[in-house]
């Protein structure tokens, strides 16, 4: 019996001591914890201003400003590619800083507005107004995607709206141009790929009735995913203004040989 109860603890003790070990063993090295923690997180902020203001009883202007924040991007070059879109140029870009410059934009709108109503004063009630913003529109593969929008209204027949797409190498910290991605931009040969595609995509929008050029140019206003490279294109760029923004979509599959190999091998189209 004795020697069965020490039989026993002794069983008990391993037991205890193995899951003791194995616990022990989940731990990462401190070594891996300090690596872990050292990698940055990508952190997206925005700050907001919208505000509006009775200039006389027939005119109100009225301001809207979204903007992104990057806690996170560090580099200066960067940065000051981002926000060039939105035309604010600082040494810093903190949510405090583009607040500011947000705020800067702001009065100058309702400065140029005032000045406005020297040469033409509403009969009846109008808002003019001035609207833009940010938006994270893709990030994969340290490829981050911003899409900048606006829309407004300063008298005349009709009112504005616009998109653009610029992309950035998060990881090489550097605006990813068209050259970039075609080696080749013969602009003939361009004008037949982008028409083909235009045509090809317009069977049941109808903006191809609308068109104003006959070849259409390469644009900076454009984005990619793994399967097609996207061109934007405005309001009165290629169509009338009823057409709205035109987006062509060309498969990558079909411009391989235009590709440049960094492309191709970031996108694993080799």
């Amino acid at each position: 019996m004795k020697n069965l109860v020490l039989v026993s603890a002794a069983l008990f003790a391993c037991t205890i001591s193995c899951k003791k070990s194995t616990v022990l063993s989940t731990e990462p090295p401190a070594a891996q914890k300090d690596s872990l923690r050292r990698i940055p997180q990508f952190v997206v902020d925005s700050v907001k201003i919208n505000d509006s203001l009775a200039l006389n009883p027939n005119l109100t202007a009225s301001f809207e400003k979204s903007l992104l924040v990057f806690p996170t991007v560090k580099n200066k070059a960067l940065l000051d590619s981002i926000y060039a879109r939105e035309n604010i140029h600082a040494e810093n870009f903190t949510k405090a800083d583009l607040l500011a410059a947000a705020e800067n934009q702001k009065e100058k709108f309702y400065t140029d507005t005032r000045k406005s109503l020297a040469q033409y004063t509403p009969v009846s009630k109008q808002i003019w107004s001035n609207s833009s913003r940010m938006k994270v529109f893709s990030n994969d593969r340290n490829i981050l995607t911003i899409k900048y929008s606006g829309d407004g209204f300063t008298g005349g027949a009709h009112g504005y709206y616009y998109e653009f797409y610029k992309v950035f190498d998060l990881q090489k910290n550097k605006t990813i141009h068209l050259s970039d991605i075609i080696k080749v931009q013969n602009q003939k040969i361009w004008g037949r790929i982008l028409m083909d595609n235009f045509l090809n995509n317009d069977l049941e929008k109808g903006q191809s009735k609308m068109l104003l050029v006959k070849e259409i140019p390469l644009t900076e206003n454009f984005y990619f995913d793994a399967e097609n490279l996207y061109f934007l294109y405005n309001q009165y760029e290629i169509t009338a203004y009823a057409a709205g923004t035109v987006l062509i979509k060309v498969p990558l599959t079909d411009i391989k040989p235009f590709l440049t190999a960094d492309f191709k091998k970031k996108l694993d189209l080799n």
